[in-house]
């Protein structure tokens, strides 16, 4: 019987899949009936199954016993690691659009903006992990 156990363990997967082959089945109904595909129904169904199918996998690999990754050591210099980079990226933003400001620019480029967040986000993850390491 471990394979009805190991179907449960899957059964997102499977709902996943099943859901796929109705969504190209549906696709391919429309394509006869109205000769044209509507691809963005696909591309859809596509990423929600993949993210569907990532959180399955994330589920049934998960570690089972009870021992904690980190002590309260741990989580505390992580959320102090946090508060620190956060505070010193609000800081230095603050000052280089002051800067920016007394030089005379008046509009930021949007995707500057978007790049500065990704680089935080980027090193923060970088260093939490080493944080969490130590």
């Amino acid at each position: 019987m471990k394979s009805k156990k190991n179907t449960g363990k899957w059964n997102l997967t499977v709902r996943t899949i099943s859901i796929l082959i109705g969504a190209m089945l549906g696709l391919s109904l429309v394509y006869i009936i109205q000769n044209e595909a509507n691809l963005n129904v696909l591309l859809g169904a596509l990423t929600a199954a993949l993210v569907l199918i990532g959180i399955n996998v994330i589920k049934v690999k998960k570690k089972k016993d009870v021992v904690p990754d980190s002590d309260e050591r741990t989580v505390r210099n992580v959320l102090t690691y946090f508060l620190i980079s956060t505070h010193l990226l609000l800081g230095l933003s603050f000052l280089a659009l002051g800067i920016i400001s007394l030089m005379g620019v008046e509009f930021v480029p949007v995707v500057s903006l978007w790049i500065i967040i990704i680089v935080y986000l980027l090193l923060s993850g970088i260093g939490a992990f080493i944080v969490s390491r130590r």
